[in-house]
């Protein structure tokens, strides 16, 4: 089935390359340069550009590697079940039983972006975050977000979900300076990932989203907002108890 899926990602990138070029990515302040800015010795002749995002996808587990310190990479293992739970509650529901793409989520983006006249919803998966994180533009446009859907296709056909999840984490800017999570937790709270209580993980998981604007040493009561709506839907799936729930939504968030 994976390499069904693949086969017919490269048939839709080979399509794609007659249909447009995407704009070259730029990197947002405070996150670390996108993949078009490295060298691949391993990638032999320079290929055109649709091509090279394909291959790079394919490598993504190589792409996600080289954003980030390797002492700072962290296994989806050492990681608290609570973090991803969170993230998967409150960014991509669906993320165990779609392919990288949730037709829903993009029909449901579709309808509110005709109501509005602009891009105003993405409907992106946490796959196609990844992609569009490491590999693309932030840019709103259709020509982004449908090279942004064909290269989640083939991560999805080369990864597992757990390896998505890993590079995911370790690659997304959390803000306050902090791209992974080794670096949000400690430059947050002081404290290694595996340490994370229920709250912290919350707390960060809601982060990606706006990572600027939820920073809680920029808005603290606009983080509390975030990591209450991140826990409201981490029980409303039923990872967490009633009692968990309420412990953790008076927990205060204590900085380092």
């Amino acid at each position: 089935m994976k390499k069904l899926l693949f086969i017919l990602t490269l048939i839709l990138s080979g399509l794609l390359w007659y249909v447009m070029v995407p704009a070259a990515p730029t990197p947002s302040a405070g996150r670390p340069p996108l993949m078009e800015s490295f060298s691949y010795p391993y990638l032999g002749k320079k290929l055109p550009r649709p091509l090279r995002l394909c291959y790079l996808a394919y490598h993504m587990k190589d792409v996600a590697k080289e954003r980030i310190d390797k002492s700072d990479w962290v296994s989806l293992d050492n990681m608290p079940a609570y973090l991803p739970q969170a993230l998967i509650a409150t960014e991509d529901r669906r993320f165990y039983s779609h392919i990288g793409i949730d037709p829903s989520a993009i029909m449901r983006a579709v309808l509110v972006n005709l109501q509005y006249d602009e891009v105003a919803q993405g409907g992106s998966t946490l796959t196609q975050q990844l992609v569009k994180n490491n590999l693309l533009s932030p840019e709103r446009s259709l020509e982004r977000k449908l090279w942004e859907a064909g290269l989640a296709l083939i991560v999805e056909a080369r990864y597992s979900k757990e390896e998505i999840l890993e590079m995911y984490f370790n690659t997304t800017f959390f803000g306050n300076h902090s791209t992974g999570i080794r670096r949000a937790a400690r430059n947050y709270f002081g404290i290694e990932p595996k340490q994370l209580s229920l709250m912290e993980c919350a707390v960060l998981a809601g982060l990606p989203n706006a990572p600027t604007d939820l920073n809680p040493y920029n808005d603290m009561e606009a983080c509390r907002r975030r990591r209450d709506l991140v826990l409201e839907n981490m029980h409303d799936q039923g990872f967490i108890t009633g009692n968990q729930l309420n412990h953790a939504k008076k927990a205060d968030i204590v900085l380092r």
